[in-house]
């Protein structure tokens, strides 16, 4: 190497990779983390997307972060401000709606207007999803144990888990089984009975996944996605102050104090290894920057295959990698709004419960498995599945002038391969007038209010961010490709088949969403190999 030498070389400044950068300052390491952007975060990041408005532009709701994570690094002091997003609003085109504010009176007499029962199942079904999840997120800051040729520690931390699974009760150890095997179609039908509620579970389904409601093992991305908590509120939601950028940006000033460089407009071209091990990185620039240790916190394909290359790996592991799925189809659009959005549903002018709520815009599960299987032959869903906030309504900071608003969509499912001869540079334009369109009929007013807006398609996503199919968890979250076995059984604990090289992002264990834990736990296992 004819550049500096570090102790760790951090590929990517995404929420994950400045974790593990943190802790492995804290363990006393000379490290360096790499950014291709122009800015930290990844996908984890507030930018201005028009004059005047700002907003999350890719990931825009936290829960899943790790308490661990938020109290170890004192992110906190350095500016993240979680804010309650406490309501949710289900509205759809026969103008019907559910909102739920957490009032028991006023949500069971929403469910009411669906079903007499739904809103006591519901409960219940929130209770089972609560005692199984939390043996999940028992899980999420532990090292999984070895599939294979494992040791005491590996059967010890199997034994625990087996401990955590017997004191379930009898019920919940087959809702766990249902949930970690079963499809979410079988779940729905089983517990839930007016058509609209329906439709809300199948929803919860959806942010992560990519998969058929019939597809056994579907339902895991719900279960994984309910495990959170925001300031000690199980199952809470919210957003950041300023955007989730804060959230990076204090990692980024938490780990500067720790003595880490941090370069960004620093894309890496290549990992460079020496008999069998890694020794550092190539920049695209030409520069080489040396290591005993490089973390990658780029996702399973990039990483080992273009990365590092398939040469340098095991014949049969790199098959596995090729084979690994990765992809969301996920679509994410940013509006600019000079005023509120004014739902047909529920008329007004004054900012109300329903806009400052999760907004999920679906018309039934079959809607849900409509947009799958459209987006399965290449078609973008039309119309999509929307999940929505308007972060502006409880957060003010994120536009110049008062009244002004932005909203966040994420649209479902938006397949990264398109039918024929389309690609995305041309269809992009289409494809979100066709999601403002559809959106009008919810919000008569959009067409009056709207600015501007950023639409960024699964190409977008894998360009700006370097998410391999625009996959923003790195892998889906699919039982052969989690704990044990994601990404693959030889580098499931973080440390791969390349000496010196490891992972430290959401194609790790536990998977995506922002959540630190893959950063965290990386770092331990590094610190404990050094």
């Amino acid at each position: 190497m004819d550049d500096e030498q570090f102790d760790v070389i951090v590929i990517g400044a995404g929420h994950n990779g400045l974790t593990a950068a943190n802790y492995l300052a804290m363990g006393g390491l000379k490290v360096c983390v790499l950014e291709q952007r122009h800015i930290v975060g990844g996908a984890v990041v507030s930018e201005e997307f028009h004059p005047g408005y700002r907003n999350s532009i890719a990931s825009y709701v936290v829960s899943l972060l790790r308490p661990e994570v938020v109290e170890e690094l004192e992110l906190k002091k350095y500016g993240y401000q979680p804010i309650p997003l406490n309501n949710s609003f289900y509205p759809d085109s026969k103008g019907e709606y559910l909102l739920l504010t957490g009032d028991e009176d006023h949500d069971r007499q929403q469910y009411e207007k669906f079903s007499e029962t739904d809103y006591d199942t519901t409960q219940a079904f929130d209770a089972v999803i609560e005692k199984v999840g939390e043996v999940i997120a028992s899980q999420w800051l532990k090292e999984p144990p070895k599939l294979y040729g494992g040791g005491i520690s590996d059967l010890i931390s199997i034994a625990k888990l087996e401990l955590d699974l017997y004191k379930l009760d009898n019920e919940s150890r087959w809702r766990f089984l249902q949930f970690f095997i079963g499809a979410p179609d079988s779940i729905i039908e089983r517990w839930f009975d007016s058509d609209k509620v329906k439709a809300i579970i199948a929803a919860h389904c959806m942010p992560a996944n990519y998969a058929s409601l019939h597809h056994p093992g579907a339902s895991l991305a719900m279960l994984h996605h309910s495990v959170g908590e925001l300031d000690g509120k199980k199952g809470a939601w919210g957003i950041a102050k300023g955007g989730m950028g804060a959230i990076t940006q204090a990692m980024a000033a938490s780990v500067r104090d720790k003595g880490v460089v941090i370069r960004t407009e620093a894309p890496v071209k290549k990992i460079l290894t020496e008999e069998g091990a890694a020794v550092g990185v190539l920049l695209n620039s030409g520069e080489t920057i040396g290591a005993k240790i490089v973390a990658a916190n780029t996702d399973p394909n990039r990483t080992f295959l273009t990365l590092l290359g398939e040469d340098q790996l095991p014949e049969s592991f790199a098959k596995d990698i090729k084979a690994f799925r990765q992809e969301s189809a996920s679509l994410r659009m940013n509006l600019a709004l000079s005023g509120l959005p004014e739902f047909a549903c529920i008329p007004g002018k004054e900012v109300g419960e329903h806009h400052r709520s999760s907004i999920t815009i679906i018309e039934s599960k079959e809607h849900l498995e409509q947009a799958y299987r459209s987006a399965r032959a290449g078609i973008p869903a039309n119309p999509p599945v929307i999940e929505a906030i308007i972060p502006s309504t409880i957060d003010d900071s994120l536009t110049d002038k008062d009244g002004t608003h932005v909203m966040s969509l994420l649209c479902k499912y938006i397949p990264y391969d398109l039918a024929g001869e389309a690609n995305w540079d041309e269809q992009r334009e289409k494809t979100a007038q066709d999601i403002l369109e559809h959106l009008t009929k919810f919000i008569p007013n959009l067409p009056d209010i709207l600015v501007a807006y950023q639409c960024l398609t699964p190409l977008d996503l894998e360009r700006m961010f370097g998410m391999t199919r625009g996959d923003i968890c790195h892998g889906r979250l699919e039982p052969d490709q989690l704990f044990s076995a994601r990404p693959h059984p030889d580098a499931a604990q973080y440390a791969t088949p390349v000496k010196g090289l490891y992972l430290c992002g959401s194609g790790a264990h536990p998977g995506g969403g922002v959540t630190g834990a893959p950063g965290r736990n990386a770092a331990k296992r590094i610190l404990k190999d050094v």
